[in-house]
């Protein structure tokens, strides 16, 4: 990878902030950063080497970016080890995700509510699922919209 310029440095720094705000690993944001602005595929060395961190960290969160399918691991002819880029269309990928996990929790929300007689849980569990289905419905708009851009 080429020397990155200061803008790209501090893209980097902040996505790595921003990832950690939202309870995911500082080094997710700024794989995800790295790979946002390489031109071409990473390897895991390149990764270390720029961010400045060990092979397990680079390995530990290119997994789980992999499972959110926001990464995705290539091969390069007469290449041996793994390169790593950004997934086209990666947001469609986490959004379709969060409808899952929002399917799943409507499902654990209407048990709670027909089994569970207080009327105060019951006021809370309504509410809850309220919010649940307006996440799920923003979500599920958003996701058409990314989708119809393109």
């Amino acid at each position: 990878m080429n020397k990155l310029t200061e803008a790209e440095l501090q893209f980097i720094t902040d996505m790595g902030m921003h990832t950690q705000g939202y309870g995911l690993s500082r080094i997710a944001g700024q794989i995800v950063a790295a790979l946002i602005i390489s031109d071409a595929p990473l390897n895991t060395a390149d990764l270390m080497s720029l961010l400045e961190i060990s092979k397990g960290s680079v390995s530990t969160n290119i997994r789980f970016l992999e499972m959110l399918q926001l990464v995705e691991r290539r091969a390069l002819p007469g290449k041996r080890q793994n390169y790593f880029v950004m997934r086209t269309n990666p947001y469609d990928s986490l959004l379709e995700l969060k409808i899952k996990q929002h399917k799943e929790a409507k499902k654990i929300i209407t048990e709670a509510k027909a089994s569970i007689k207080n009327s105060k849980a019951q006021e809370k569990i309504t509410e809850l699922e309220r919010f649940n289905t307006l996440y799920d419905e923003s979500v599920k708009k958003l996701l058409l919209e990314l989708k119809s851009e393109r």
